[in-house]
């Protein structure tokens, strides 16, 4: 079953009581999640949408969460993303499958494909449980890349985007790319996506420049962490990204972060309100998604300590461009300390 079948057949009758996402792939996964929260009934949502977080031996309370009776009309829709499940949880479902409640639908969200040698697997296949996230691969990933980056405001041709998956990826693997490949080329698209200034193209070029080898930590998520004011995410991921980038590079995207809570901060003011919409981002000149995640950190930001913020960020760059100052990566650690320091008593 494909994610499009998925999403009709959950929104009517013909629903069955068990799903299996199977391939991780996230925008397909987010959509059949949402179709199923949506076949809900309105009124009942909060009551008959669950999300569990199971370890290993708790299928059983995943099947007494199914056995519960929705509030008002049915259905009732019950998820779970990747159990650690062992061969008797997995034994406990198959028994299920042989009477489960109409009433409800159980979901599993799974980044890998089914094992099939699972008496549980048998039963998804030979019922047509299994919905098809899996990711796609070769001109199709290619085109997927395209179509992500362009939903956070950019453009790129397909030579890029194919630049971009050698570099964060390694290419076409032999056996396709997984969901954390595509969580990975992700976190590249937004990462790229805010060193672009309004108007500027995506090149091959900047991709190289930009795109580390395989990285596992990105500057988007320090900028985001010290918005934050989590000191300790943001040191671990400096540390990362000292290793591959240039300290230039990180202290301009801690610094364009900061001028983005500046700009939203002065909007939301002279509106007189914290949450601002797609309008808003249009006149700021940013991407919807960059707007709708830090709009919370720029009205959490008190005016004094973000003007604080900006001085620590000019002297760090002066500090960066003299002789005799400290190494870059002290130089960054300091920073970063302060940064993750102002405005904390003021929350």
């Amino acid at each position: 079953m494909t994610p499009a079948d998925f999403i009709k057949e959950i929104a009517g009758p013909a629903r069955r009581p068990f799903y299996v996402l199977s391939g991780g792939e996230p925008a397909a996964t987010a959509r059949c999640l949402e179709a199923a929260r949506q076949a809900a009934a309105p009124d009942f949502r909060d009551f008959n949408c669950q999300s569990l977080d199971l370890e290993a031996g708790q299928a059983d309370r995943l099947i007494g969460e199914a056995r519960t009776l929705p509030f008002g009309p049915p259905p009732r829709v019950v998820t779970v993303k990747n159990p650690p499940f062992g061969a008797d949880d997995w034994n406990a479902l198959a028994g299920y499958l042989e009477d489960p409640n109409p009433e409800t639908v159980i979901i599993l969200a799974l980044k890998d494909k089914l094992d099939e040698r699972l008496r549980f697997s048998k039963k998804i296949k030979a019922g047509g449980f299994e919905v098809d996230c899996r990711p796609p691969g070769g001109a199709a990933l290619v085109k997927w890349l395209a179509d992500e980056l362009k939903n956070r405001g950019a453009t790129a041709p397909a030579p890029v985007c194919r630049k971009i998956i050698e570099r964060a990826i390694g290419g076409q693997k032999q056996k396709g790319p997984t969901g954390d490949d595509l969580s990975l080329l992700l976190g590249e698209a937004e990462k790229l996506t805010l060193y672009l200034e309004p108007g500027q193209a995506l090149s091959a070029e900047l991709v190289e420049d930009l795109v580390s080898l395989a990285p596992d930590a990105n500057v988007f998520e320090l900028g985001d962490a010290l918005g934050r004011h989590d000191l300790k995410t943001a040191l671990g991921l400096l540390l990362k990204l000292m290793v591959t980038e240039d300290p230039w590079r990180v202290l301009s995207m801690i610094s364009r972060h900061f001028r983005i809570l500046l700009e939203i901060k002065t909007r939301q003011d002279s509106l007189g309100r914290a949450r601002l919409g797609p309008e808003e981002a249009k006149l700021l000149g940013l991407p919807p998604f960059v707007l709708e995640k830090t709009q919370g950190q720029a009205a959490a930001w008190p005016w004094p300590d973000l003007i604080r913020a900006q001085a620590a960020l000019e002297e760090a760059y002066l500090a960066l461009v003299s002789s005799g100052s400290p190494p870059p990566r002290t130089l960054l650690e300091h920073l970063t300390l302060e940064l993750a320091t102002l405005g904390r008593n003021s929350r």
